[in-house]
């Protein structure tokens, strides 16, 4: 191959310009993805052209990547069941007006951040389920869809890289642990992420920006403008088009929270029995992604039961036709993850994370080395749109600068974490990001450029906070 070196850049570049000036999610994909294959291909426009197809059908190979967008257009036909048979509006009602646990607009965001929170074993779910749990309350209170999916997204992320027993702590463990068996580092796998988690400083101040966003009036520019919209009643920007619309059909009277916790509860009790199948409680390894897959599909049969023979509000022809329905809602969603996962193939192959730390590793004081692993790796996740990608880039490469250095290497490490989930709450081709605009009724590069600045503001302190507490130890 030849040497790609800075042109391994042009993809993701082509990618984040096209989506910021063309608001076009799946043309920018498109290009950015062809933009990498050219590349690769030494600018042999049809060799290019060839292995961009190519590369979208090799996406498929990895049984993940299909496990996943299974699930994902699964998941949404539970939640279409869910509404239509007014299981939403049933949980609407249940704790806003008999139970009184939300009552406004703080309360519903608390609650979609706090579901966000707990459903910390599965990030797609996550964001799938409190999005629609929330929806109508929004809706009722006239938060702006756009501060639900910051909340969401921002309050996850802080947790899911925060917590060691789902499949972000396995992943993280697993890179810690080959660094300890090769020798870059000394002790115990899970004693070093646990530590090295307290420095992760971009989940902490994004947390503390959530908080500030929910509990007082103050808003950045585009937030703001968001929130005035939806207090007049003007759920999207005109012209806003969001990656899956729900269509408007009938809600059964018969509704009641039954129709919507029965398969849900269903799906999230057979989790842990299906991670003790296929990989003996462990989460990762694959394990997770196929538990979950079960899982769904278990809460689907369960859902049919108890809308044909238990509630008796549909016949099963009805509840296969509307089971598609919710199918047919995701096909969007689907085409951009297959491209997003296409694009994060194309940057290893790119090598764009090893192109940006060996070319910004110079010479920085001791101090400084956490703060310096913070900022490649914001610029890699930016770039590629995964933070797994990224830890699997800047852990070692952090732990090897720490070690060299005499740097804390806990404090470099929480630095990598840090840098990795900035690209995850403010890249416009990360999939978390699709995945919260899809499940928050969003268009997506609205999104992203109102949440921009508050990522910015947490990425700014938590920078402030490695350089402060790198200093102060040398």
């Amino acid at each position: 191959m030849h040497e790609i070196g800075v042109w391994g850049l042009l993809s993701p570049a082509v990618t984040i310009c096209l989506a910021i000036f063309t608001r076009q999610v799946i043309l920018s994909l498109m290009l950015g993805c062809f933009a990498g294959f050219l590349v690769l291909s030494n600018f042999h426009i049809g060799q290019g052209l060839e292995s961009s197809v190519q590369g979208a059908i090799d996406v498929f190979k990895s049984d993940g990547v299909v496990r996943t967008l299974i699930f994902t257009v699964m998941i949404s036909g539970v939640i279409h069941l869910a509404r239509i048979t007014g299981g939403m509006q049933g949980l609407v009602n249940l704790i806003s007006e008999r139970l009184r646990i939300v009552r406004g607009p703080v309360s519903t965001q608390l609650l979609a951040g706090l579901l966000a929170i707990l459903i910390f074993i599965d990030s797609y779910l996550a964001m799938l389920t409190s999005g629609a749990a929330t929806a109508e309350l929004a809706r009722k209170h006239r938060i702006a869809r756009e501060q639900v999916a910051y909340v969401i997204k921002n309050a996850g992320i802080s947790a899911w890289s925060s917590v060691m027993f789902n499949g972000w702590g396995a992943m993280m463990l697993g890179i810690v642990a080959v660094q300890v068996d090769n020798g870059s580092i000394a002790g115990n796998p899970f004693n070093i992420l646990a530590h090295s988690i307290a420095y992760n400083l971009f989940a902490w101040a994004s947390i503390g920006l959530v908080l500030l966003s929910i509990f007082t009036p103050f808003a950045f520019p585009a937030m703001r403008r968001a929130k005035q919209r939806a207090a007049e009643g003007i759920e999207l920007r005109p012209g806003a088009t969001p990656l899956a619309v729900v269509s408007e059909q009938q809600v059964s009277q018969k509704g009641g929270v039954s129709n919507l916790l029965v398969p849900l509860l269903a799906l999230f009790l057979f989790v842990p029995v299906g991670l003790l199948i296929t990989g003996k409680g462990v989460i990762g390894n694959g394990s997770a992604s196929t538990a979950i897959l079960w899982a769904v599909i278990f809460g689907q049969v369960v859902g049919c039961i108890h809308y044909v023979w238990v509630r008796r509000v549909m016949r099963i022809g009805e509840y296969i036709n509307h089971l598609v329905e919710g199918y047919q809602a995701m096909v969007p969603l689907v085409v951009v993850l297959t491209l997003a996962f296409l694009i994060g193939d194309l940057s290893s192959q790119l090598k764009i994370g090893q192109y940006l730390s060996s070319h910004f590793s110079m010479i920085v004081p001791v101090g400084l080395v956490a703060a310096f692993v913070f900022v490649v790796a914001a610029v890699i996740s930016l770039s590629t749109g995964t933070s797994w990608g990224t830890f699997s880039i800047m852990i070692p490469i952090g732990i090897q600068l720490a070690v060299s250095s005499g740097a804390d290497p806990y404090l470099v490490i929480g630095a990598a974490i840090s840098g990795a989930i900035f690209g995850d709450t403010s890249s416009p081709i990360s999939d978390t990001g699709i995945v919260t605009a899809t499940a928050t009724g969003n268009d997506m590069m609205d999104h992203i450029k109102t949440q921009l600045p508050y990522c910015l503001t947490a990425a700014a302190i938590a920078l402030t906070g490695f350089v402060v507490v790198g200093m102060s130890g040398h």
